[in-house]
């Protein structure tokens, strides 16, 4: 069957649709090179004259009920005496290494952002294999580069990515939300890679890092940045506390008898949550638990006091508040918390830097949801440039790539 009325679709320049043929699952679109054209030589623009011609193919977006639409066209290899160069012309706007169009390509990275690879073949019928190949070439040339001028705020925080402990190293603009730097490991080496890429320039503009006190990040951040504030993210603090919780919980149970261990088992999340959480019953087990057990009541009334420190404004009054605190678990008898509370007090600085850069890593956290969703829609990760990239699409503007 001939159609003529769809050429309009094809409008390559240079070449004229000669003829298409289609079926229920495949479109086949003949062009031929148009007379009236003239051969262009890319690197000088002068006129080329043609060499040899060759026969060649490339498929481009779906039509109708037909996945499969198939662009035939000469490829033409002419040579410039002007500049002697050698050039090959293909139809503008097919990429000769992909065998396809970049409409298609770019309709297929679209496709790739809502849907697992493996799902895309349904939609254009292409392997999971293409599909990851085009995505990655569509995000590399369309996505901008990181902007590193005018940095303020840095976000530093870890990802677990695979299994047996693969982690990746985030970095992200606290400012803008955009994702910065993504390197393989948890390690001073992974992060130095970043501040690499900065001048002194724009090392210079940065004026406070939020970070976990846990992990390499803290020497580098020094070294790199000995001007700027370091801020230890408060809910990584007060999840470091929930840990001497249950360290205390988990000494309190294993020296309890056997009818107090019935009191102590399954409290531990009942002592993380707050009050607005809980239930009447919930309310009610704790209460029992605190009453019969002096370390954990005195850890469990430690854990509302120590969150308060976040409330002070100044520094110096934070300061006063933190040396109390810090007071009551050297004298609280229980060296869990007594060895938190040392802790704390050599890290004074980066924990109170909050009341001058009032910064969390949470935009960071909220994001590793998204690395989890990536990964788990891509099942598992084998390729971390390209995770970078899907990455940075997120943390960018909803219509990338355009």
């Amino acid at each position: 069957m001939y159609v003529h009325g769809i050429r309009a679709l094809f409008a390559f320049a240079g070449y004229v649709v000669s003829k298409i043929t289609m079926s229920s699952d495949l479109v086949q679109v003949n062009l031929r090179r148009d007379g009236r054209y003239r051969l262009v030589c890319p690197a000088c623009g002068a006129r080329m004259g043609t060499s040899r011609t060759k026969l060649q193919t490339a498929r481009d977006l779906p039509l109708g009920t037909a996945l499969a639409v198939l662009l035939v066209y000469q490829a033409i290899q002419g040579h410039c005496s002007a500049c002697g160069a050698w050039a090959t012309i293909h139809p503008p706007g097919i990429d000769q290494h992909a065998r396809a169009t970049r409409r298609l390509m770019e309709f297929v990275s679209r496709l790739a952002r809502f849907l697992p690879l493996s799902h895309v073949k349904d939609v254009v019928g292409i392997d999971d294999a293409t599909a990851f190949r085009w995505d990655k070439a569509v995000l590399s040339e369309n996505l901008p580069p990181p902007k590193l001028d005018d940095l303020r705020i840095l976000l530093i925080d870890e990802k677990a990515v695979r299994r047996h402990h693969g982690y990746v190293t985030l970095v992200m603009n606290g400012a803008t939300g955009e994702l910065l730097y993504l390197a393989e490991g948890k390690k001073k080496e992974s992060l130095e890679g970043f501040f690499d890429k900065l001048t002194q320039e724009q090392k210079a503009s940065i004026v406070a890092v939020a970070m976990d006190r846990a992990g390499a990040y803290y020497e580098v951040v020094k070294e790199q940045l000995p001007a700027a504030a370091i801020v230890f993210d408060k809910f990584h603090l007060i999840a470091n506390y929930h840990a001497v919780i249950d360290e205390v919980r988990r000494a309190e149970w294993r020296k309890a008898s056997a009818e107090h261990k019935d009191v102590i088992k399954g409290q531990r999340y009942n002592l993380f949550r707050n009050p607005s959480n809980r239930t009447a019953e919930q309310t009610q087990s704790l209460m029992n638990l605190l009453h019969m057990n002096r370390n954990l009541a005195v850890v469990y009334l430690l854990k509302d006091a120590f969150k308060k420190l976040w409330d002070y404004k100044y520094p110096r009054a934070a300061a006063k508040y933190l040396e109390r605190w810090c007071g009551w678990a050297a004298v609280s008898g229980i060296e869990a918390l007594r060895r938190f509370g040392r802790s704390l007090l050599k890290a004074k600085d980066e924990v109170l830097n909050f009341c001058r850069h009032p910064i969390t890593i949470g935009p960071l956290e909220s994001f590793n949801n998204t690395v989890s969703r990536i990964i788990h829609r891509a099942c598992g990760v084998t390729n971390l440039d390209y995770l970078f990239l899907k990455l940075r699409q997120e943390s960018l503007e909803p219509d990338l790539p355009k």
